[in-house]
């Protein structure tokens, strides 16, 4: 059980975002990225701290058949990398929303998943019932 909820950290990415400058647009960025990873991350039950974990959490979802929700976790990630680590060049506030906008689409998704999870996990439990 988590004693933290990510989804507070999309709720950190939309306050940074209102801000309108170069920190506050990368940091929105930035966030926006760690809010969703941290759930995937988590409902993929990995829980080991490495370098690669999130490599890792990608590809969990590619074997999973959720190749268009890994694609989007990597384009995130991507963006969030440019953010935190590019200083040749300005994050606008319209990438951020950009960030903030993909993060929202890959939170429902996660949402539809943990879903569809309860759902088999009380289908299997209504079966072991019989």
């Amino acid at each position: 059980m988590t004693v933290f909820d990510p989804d507070e950290v999309l709720i950190v990415a939309k306050h940074l975002w209102t801000r309108n400058d170069e920190a506050s647009n990368r940091s929105a960025v930035s966030r926006s990225y760690y809010g969703v990873f941290l759930r995937a991350r988590d409902m993929a039950g990995i829980s080991k701290r490495h370098p690669k974990v999130h490599q890792w959490t990608q590809e969990h979802y590619e074997r999973s058949g959720e190749k268009g929700l890994a694609k989007r976790l990597g384009d995130l990630r991507r963006s969030r990398n440019a953010a935190d680590y590019s200083t040749d060049r300005h994050v606008t506030r319209q990438e951020a929303e950009e960030a903030m906008s993909l993060s929202q689409q890959i939170r429902a998704e996660l949402r539809v998943l943990a879903g569809r999870r309860h759902y088999r996990e009380g289908i299997n439990a209504a079966d072991g019932d019989r």
